[in-house]
């Protein structure tokens, strides 16, 4: 320790406060990305690699990550951002994979919007005569392109690496610089798409600001309910004034219509906007598809929260281990979410309660193996080995002994260990 304050605090110091505050600065002004087509003005507080990136190869690093932490450099400083603003969706019912069915309403590419409903020609290539070519409809073409942009080469499925070829034999490109000039056209489409995003977000911030300035009453203040907080001071108590911009606040529908639902997880509230499966045998099981990628719903008809497993299990070990209580553990997520001012982050504490509870019944059901509807009384119970029980640690004329003294067997155990 005497070390570490002689010689290494002021350069651990240093080293981190580099870290945190860093400035992007490359020629003439932001970087450019590692892939050589943005600006490298988004960086991740989760991922290994803290270097900056744009904004494309944020969203294709954490389209499995959806819950990192990411910012985005304003030209002053790093500022809290989200993975909705760089296009990070959750796609249910397909493993995580988008919804064939459902490309019309991914609006991730922009490559099949058009005002004339009709498919737009792609750098060039009339997207709807390739699809008749392949016999495959104009939503499925454009799927399998989106899906060129993500994988590697040797990655791709030979159908895929047909199309490609067709693509290019129509351009008369390579296959490298074809993928290239498409990146850079996904790229344009989605920074306008997060600037009308973002633009969507502040208008709905401002009407939400404007309604509680009229009526402040409406921001609610969640009490401690355990007794817990019996020690602070009244004054300490947070007003019922409007909230202030810490985190970016999602509008209610991202550009295609899909809407927002509230993840939470370990480190704390995450928003995200959700494209259903549009399959017919999918329609009616919006909530096991959600279970299918480890998030627990919290309703079943109109869903807008979800818990990760990892979030559920982690707070039935904090229970076990740490004996925190629902109430400080939801406080703890949002601290984790925005520790400036927890009350920005959503209130989820009523939410937290019911679904730990169903949650520790699964988990209890599951271990004992109890499928059925119905559990008979004891079905559940923990195996005692020192509790006298038939045919395991009883002798077989253990009924008389037990008609003569009721209490023979009480320390079966110590009783057997003394043979």
């Amino acid at each position: 320790m005497k070390q570490w304050v002689e010689e290494k605090r002021l350069a651990y110091i240093d080293r981190v406060l580099h870290m945190k505050a860093s400035t992007p600065v490359g020629v003439g002004g932001i970087p450019t990305c590692e892939c050589g087509l943005g600006r490298a003005v988004w960086r991740c507080n989760d991922c290994a690699d803290k270097r900056g990136i744009c904004l494309f190869c944020c969203r294709n690093r954490h389209k499995l990550q959806m819950f990192h932490r990411v910012e985005k450099w304003n030209g002053r400083f790093y500022q809290k951002g989200a993975l909705w603003q760089v296009g990070v969706k959750i796609f249910v019912g397909h493993n995580g994979h988008a919804c064939p069915k459902s490309v019309s309403a991914l609006s991730e590419t922009d490559l099949n919007r058009s005002t004339s409903g009709h498919a737009p020609p792609l750098l060039n290539v009339d997207i709807q005569d390739v699809a008749r070519q392949f016999s495959k409809s104009t939503e499925e073409v454009l799927s399998m392109i989106a899906n060129m942009l993500d994988s590697p080469f040797g990655g791709l499925s030979e159908k895929e690496k047909m199309l490609l070829e067709e693509l290019c034999r129509r351009t008369g490109e390579t296959s490298f610089r074809f993928l290239q000039r498409l990146k850079e056209l996904v790229l344009r489409n989605m920074e306008r798409e997060a600037e009308a995003l973002q633009a969507d977000a502040d208008h709905a911030s401002a009407e939400a600001e404007i309604i509680l300035e009229e009526d402040p009453a409406k921001i609610l203040i969640v009490t401690d309910m355990t007794g817990d907080n019996d020690w602070e001071d009244e004054d300490d108590n947070p007003k019922r004034e409007h909230l202030p911009r810490f985190l970016p606040r999602p509008p209610p529908t991202d550009g295609a219509g899909n809407t927002f639902v509230t993840v939470v997880h370990t480190n704390g509230f995450h928003s995200l906007p959700v494209v259903w499966c549009n399959c017919v045998e999918g329609g009616d099981s919006r909530d096991l598809q959600l279970l299918d990628l480890h998030l627990y719903p919290t309703s079943y008809d109109n869903i807008k929260t979800v818990f990760t497993f990892s979030c559920l299990d982690d707070h039935r070990y904090d229970y076990l281990e740490c004996k925190s209580s629902h109430y400080q553990y939801h406080n703890k997520l949002r601290r984790l979410t925005c520790p400036e001012y927890p009350d920005a982050a959503p209130n989820r504490y009523a939410e937290l309660c019911r679904v730990a509870r169903q949650w520790r019944n699964i988990k209890y059901r599951k271990w004992f193996w109890q499928f059925k509807p119905k559990v008979n009384h004891g079905d559940m119970a923990l195996f005692c080995a020192a509790c006298p029980q038939p045919n395991i640690n009883l002798p077989e004329n253990w009924k008389e002994d037990y008609s003569r003294n009721p209490y023979v067997y009480i320390y079966s155990i110590s009783h057997s260990n003394t043979h």
